[in-house]
């Protein structure tokens, strides 16, 4: 009895722990896949995970500090540009996230970024927003609903002059349980349940004699 309500208490303990976990959709979402010396930048067709159109700008800490590690991205290159990934997964309700920021030094009219998700309407950030010193990086937020595939794509939508928006630690989230997990809790649950009632029983009928 004791060893299967351990086996009870270890299937409670840990599916929450797997129900709890994250799927994140997006390969690469912060560009650290890809090597790119400290200091320096350089235009690719590709990344890991991502295809650019007609390039990606890659940067490791120069004209601005990453938000997560030492790589980000910029989508002006050598005249407006875009990135974009084919998302797959099990449909449900997902998380998009990223950060964002104008490029150091810049005006108003270069930097302004904008994202698609399978076909949607362009939704623009960094409007009219100029470059201080340093990055100044802000977060972008919003659920979805995920069909089980989808293409992400981020543009760069200010004045074409080689010096845009950068963009980092993008991510696409379920924080959904997945139906299993869901069924071991259950199972879980109803089994403790019994468990416990046959332990009150025998207590009980114990003590009435």
């Amino acid at each position: 009895m004791k060893n299967f309500y351990k086996s009870v208490v270890s299937i409670l303990l840990v599916a929450p722990i797997y129900a709890s976990a994250a799927v994140d959709l997006v390969t690469n979402g912060s560009f650290e896949a890809d090597l790119q010396d400290n200091g320096s930048w350089n235009l690719y067709s590709t990344l890991i995970g991502w295809s650019g159109a007609p390039d990606i700008e890659l940067r490791n800490n120069v004209a601005g500090s990453a938000f997560d590690g030492s790589n980000f991205v910029e989508l002006d290159t050598n005249s407006n540009s875009s990135i974009s990934q084919l998302l797959t997964g099990a449909p449900g309700l997902y998380q998009l996230s990223f950060w964002f920021s104008a490029r150091p030094g810049t005006g108003s009219d270069t930097n302004d970024l904008s994202f698609t998700l399978d076909g949607s309407a362009p939704v623009t950030v960094l409007t009219g927003v100029g470059g201080g010193s340093d990055h100044n990086w802000q977060n972008y937020s919003a659920l979805f609903n995920f069909d089980g595939e989808a293409l992400l794509t981020f543009s760069a939508v200010g004045r074409s002059d080689s010096l845009g928006g950068s963009l980092d630690m993008i991510s696409m989230t379920s924080t959904i349980p997945e139906p299993k997990i869901v069924e071991m809790m259950l199972v879980g649950f109803l089994l403790l349940s019994l468990t416990l009632r046959r332990t009150s029983k025998a207590y009980f009928s114990r003590n009435n004699h």
